[in-house]
Parts: structure tokens; sequence; C-alpha cells
């Protein structure tokens, strides 16, 4: 009767040990996957943060180009100009002057 007590306890443990190498190479079989597809979708991020960042750097330089031309179209010699060329002319008189400033007396 010590035998049959003896097999039972060496298949027992033959099918754990079994069960714990079939585990583990599951186990690293899908930490491996899972490294893979981390990595291919870090470089997609990377890539597509390359992408994003190129284009906001033209549509600030375009953006800085629009500046400028507003800037050049609004200025006042321009307004000057188009006035004068169609027989107007600036009123001194009529240019008031708004300031921020308070007097002390807190008007």
């Amino acid at each position: 009767m010590a035998k049959i007590v003896k097999r039972k306890k060496g298949k027992k443990s033959l099918k754990t040990l079994t069960f714990s190498v079939t585990l583990f190479l599951f186990s690293a079989l899908l930490y491996l996957a899972s490294s893979l597809f981390l990595r291919s979708y870090n470089n997609e991020l990377s890539s597509r943060k390359q992408q994003i960042t190129s284009e906001i750097a033209v549509l600030e330089t375009q953006n800085d180009a629009i500046e400028v031309e507003i800037s050049q179209l609004a200025s006042a010699e321009r307004v000057d100009e188009i006035a004068a060329n169609n027989g107007m002319t600036r009123n001194q008189d009529a240019i008031i002057t708004i300031t921020g400033e308070t007097t002390e007396s807190g008007e």
C-alpha cells in the first residue's frame, strides 16, 4: 500500500508541475505580446506627435505673416492715403482721445 500512495503523490505533483510550466509559458507569451504591442503603439504616438508639432510650427508661421499683413492694412498712413485718393481729409477737431487714467477726485 505504501507504493500506491507514492504513485498518487507523484502523479499529483507531475500535474501541478505541468500546470505551473504551462501557466508560466502562457504568461511569458502574453508579456511578450503586450510588450511588442505597447512598443509599436508608443512609436505610432511619437510619430503622430512629431507630425502635429510640425503642423503647429507651420500654422504659427502663417499666423505671424497674417498679423503683419493686418497691421500693414490697418496702419494710419494707409487709411489716410485711401481717404486722400477719395477726396477726404482728416478733421483733427473731431478726434477724441480717451485715456485710462483717473483724477484724484475719483472721476
